[in-house]
């Protein structure tokens, strides 16, 4: 396995940890108020620090995903995939093309991926996503409601929030999917 380093950037008082190896982001954390919380949500208390620019690029770009800006540049953050099976990384790659602002179904997410019918592996598979924002399984909404979230369904409601997709309560018509 390639030696992982933690990242840590600190802006408007907020944390955001990574962990990174050779082939780029391995996870990341939410933005924290206290710099122990974010290095213990990706547990990266016993790896070595690094702040390389790219890193901190990365980060950056999550802090920008997390505060609900448009053009966060994601497609510049290079990611490490392993650990995911083939199905899996299809799932993926459907999910990291979903654009700002909109969502798709589990089941729709699935059929893209060459899966027809496997909704609910797409769930697995957002349930185990290390790779969010950056990989926006926030945008991936059940066709009866919101679905699940690994950070808490406030979380999911939050960042849908702020891309706009719901606007005031939440209902069903406020979700604008993607064709």
């Amino acid at each position: 396995m390639a030696e992982r380093v933690l990242s840590l950037l600190k802006k408007e008082g907020k944390y955001i940890a990574g962990v990174f190896s050779p082939y780029g982001l391995y996870t990341s954390s939410r933005p924290y108020d206290d710099e122990s919380d974010a290095i213990d949500a990706i547990g990266g208390r016993n790896l070595l620090r690094d702040a390389a620019a790219d890193h901190i690029a990365t980060l950056e770009t999550i802090f920008a995903i997390y505060e609900g800006k448009r053009n966060a540049p994601t497609r510049d953050v290079k990611l490490d995939l392993t650990g995911f099976t083939r199905k899996q990384v299809a799932v993926l790659r459907v999910v990291l093309k979903i654009p700002f602002g909109s969502t798709l179904s589990y089941g729709e997410v699935a059929k893209r991926a060459g899966l027809p019918g496997a909704a609910r592996f797409v769930g697995n598979v957002m349930r185990i996503n290390r790779l969010g924002p950056v990989i926006p399984c926030h945008r991936v909404v059940s066709t009866t409601g919101l679905g699940g979230y690994t950070g808490g369904i406030d979380k999911k409601i939050e960042l849908l929030a702020r891309e706009g997709v719901i606007r005031g309560d939440f209902s069903q018509k406020a979700l604008q999917r993607i064709p």
